[in-house]
């Protein structure tokens, strides 16, 4: 796990008051962050009533607060790594459901990206553009690298010494939960609850902050609502802290619904998407996936179907779509969630068989694809895409034909051939049910993935398309977005 370590780069620091009418002004330190656990006794009792964030904020009653510490922390000090979990087949149920924004659907995916300041953000929210866009990426960034000398620079010299006293407090309270100073972030809590300047949603997410990760109730999002940039970086940070800490609980289905969220949250936002992020964060959601969605003991809808004497995988996949109606499946797909994958079924198995069906959004901004279990990302995979004068369209397409070893059939290559650009498999794109010349395929030159260097098509690596390959049912739906 890629948990927060001690930054050894100086004391940065957010000079921000903590006094109700904002004119005294004490030091907090946000250059050490949090690693691993949180110190004994600065974990907060903070609870948020409900799950409506704009109700919570208001109804919420904080515990009395301590004092802030006199003393900076020593931020050249080291903390200790802590050991990745071992996985276990079936993830630890969870005693309460995480709360998730609203899914993402097909029509907030389809098309370009929006700009800012039009009505439409991540999982379909309305973002309002209220001037706290900058400060939201900076946050948001600070975060993702574990380097906060930026949002120290913004806060002490740039646009956030011009913001109200209580955005201010908001920060630098919300950054100090982050990194484990509770009682400084109530007292701030405290201080702005009243106060003009933040919304209620904001305060309900530093509230959310308070609590200890892994139990924390991040505000739910309406999807008919509309959301400040500031407040969807903060809602962002959380989930990806509370999927860590998740992580380490083995709370692997929880897990997976929050990277899940927040790589979909950031593709999204109003704001060019973080490709490194994406990637790293997809990196974790596959460790998770592998003790949820593509392992048996995972909690997922499924359908039992118990195997009969001389029956193959093919014979339990058309038997599967006889009995089930609306099903999409394929045998890779059986194979990979049953743990099958280089292992025989016997009679009198019982395999699960997915019931959401399997879809996949290509970002081309991100350079990802995401292949999903209904709204759920299961894996992220990097991508290359078309060049100038080739771009690769947008819109909603299907799977057609899927090519193992293909020949570049119109330039007359088989398959091997250096000049061959399409590498071990090829998934066909249907639009509105007819062939198109375009389709997502590997490549013999992995240095163009990332880049855009195709003819239209979706390229990417041998072995992740070789696992697309295998789990994408034909039929399947493809979004692709700009």
């Amino acid at each position: 796990m890629r948990g927060f370590v001690v930054v050894a780069l100086g004391a940065i620091l957010i000079w921000i008051g903590l006094s109700t009418e904002g004119s005294k002004v004490d030091a907090a330190d946000v250059a050490e962050v949090r690693a691993g656990e949180l110190e004994e006794g600065t974990t907060g009792d903070a609870e948020l009533e409900g799950g409506n964030p704009t109700e919570g904020a208001e109804t919420y009653t904080p515990p009395p607060a301590d004092p802030v510490p006199a003393t900076v922390p020593d931020v050249n000090a080291q903390a200790p790594m802590e050991p990745e979990p071992a996985p276990v087949e079936r993830p630890i149920e969870p005693a309460a459901p995480l709360q998730r924004p609203d899914p993402p659907t097909s029509e907030s995916f389809a098309g370009s990206r929006r700009a800012a300041d039009e009505p439409t953000g991540a999982l379909g929210f309305g973002v309002m553009n209220t001037g706290s866009e900058e400060l939201a990426q900076i946050l948001l960034e600070a975060w993702i690298t574990e380097e906060p000398s930026a949002l120290g620079a913004y806060m002490t010299e740039g646009a956030g010494t011009e913001m109200p006293a209580a955005r201010q407090q908001l920060v630098g309270g919300f950054w100090e939960a982050l990194i484990g100073k509770v009682d400084a972030a109530q007292q701030r809590f405290d201080a702005i609850r009243t106060q003009e300047g933040v919304s209620s949603t904001q305060l309900a997410l530093l509230a959310a902050a308070i609590d200890p990760p892994g139990n924390r109730a991040v505000p739910r999002v309406a999807s008919s609502g509309r959301i400040e940039p500031l407040a969807l970086s903060m809602q962002m940070i959380l989930l990806g802290d509370e999927a860590r800490s998740l992580m380490e609980l083995r709370d692997y289905g929880r897990s997976a619904v929050a990277w899940s969220d927040l790589i979909q949250m950031e593709l999204r936002a109003p704001w060019a998407p973080h490709r490194a992020a994406i990637q790293d964060w997809g990196a974790s959601l596959a460790q998770a996936q592998g003790n949820h969605r593509l392992a048996k003991g995972g909690n997922w809808p499924s359908y039992d179907v118990t195997v009969s004497a001389g029956e193959y995988l093919t014979d339990i996949r058309k038997r599967a779509l006889r009995e089930r109606d609306g099903l999409l499946i394929c045998t890779g797909l059986i194979e990979a969630t049953n743990g099958l994958v280089g292992r025989y079924h016997h009679p009198g198995d019982v395999l699960r068989i997915p019931t959401d069906r399997a879809n996949v959004i290509v970002d081309l901004d991100a350079r990802a694809v995401l292949y999903r279990h209904g709204d759920e990302v299961v894996r992220v995979w990097e991508c290359g895409i078309g060049r100038s004068g080739d771009e690769t369209p947008l819109g909603t397409f299907t799977i057609g034909d899927k090519l193992e070893n293909p020949a570049h059939s119109t330039r007359g290559l088989s398959y091997g051939d250096p000049d061959n650009p399409l590498g071990t498999r090829w998934l066909a794109l249907l639009k509105d049910g007819q062939k198109s010349s375009y389709g997502i395929h590997g490549t013999p030159d992995p240095s163009g993935v990332g880049g855009e260097v195709s003819l239209g098509c979706i390229r990417m690596r041998n072995d992740d398309v070789n696992e697309l390959f295998e789990i994408l049912p034909r039929g399947a739906e493809v979004i692709i977005q700009g």
